[in-house]
């Protein structure tokens, strides 16, 4: 049975940078089909952690942002608070990853034991946690998934 996060942890990290759009993170999000990334500032320090979540909070905090309005997109159905709906897509997709991501993200060291990263994510309601060296660089990240997965294995 696996016991440290180093065996479980993903090594190809998928990252975005804090000054990235959040319309280039929904890009990353679905090419890559993850569903949150570590956030790297310009020195490579990661500064934060966005998820899927992260996004539809900004775009709950629209006050449109409802299913019906999602249809109606959908379908194609136009008119003036269509329009003020798409300057809304358009206004919180411009926003920068830093405006919206969890800061101060929890990490945890490749040595660390696979029970601490569940007792951390149980914790703070994160799904995922960037794994770092003792320099504080990024070597992995480890998912509730992977977690699970560690369970069932061999």
């Amino acid at each position: 049975m696996k016991e440290k996060v180093e065996e479980i942890m993903t090594r190809k990290v998928i990252t975005v940078k804090e000054n990235d759009s959040l319309r280039d993170v929904a890009t990353v999000f679905k090419a890559n089909k993850i569903a949150g990334a570590p956030v790297l500032n310009d020195q490579e320090e990661v500064v934060g952690v966005v998820s899927e979540a992260d996004i539809l909070k900004v775009l709950g905090n629209l006050h449109w942002y409802t299913q019906i309005f999602m249809a109606l997109d959908i379908l194609q159905i136009h008119d003036e608070k269509s329009h003020d709906v798409q300057q809304d897509i358009d206004k919180a997709s411009a926003m920068k990853v830093k405006d919206a991501m969890s800061k101060n993200p929890k990490t945890i060291p490749p040595d660390a034991s696979i029970d601490d990263a569940a007792q951390i994510m149980h914790a703070t309601g994160f799904n995922r946690l960037p794994v770092v060296d003792g320099d504080g660089k990024l070597v992995g990240i480890v998912a509730r998934a992977d977690i699970i997965a560690s369970l069932y294995e061999p």
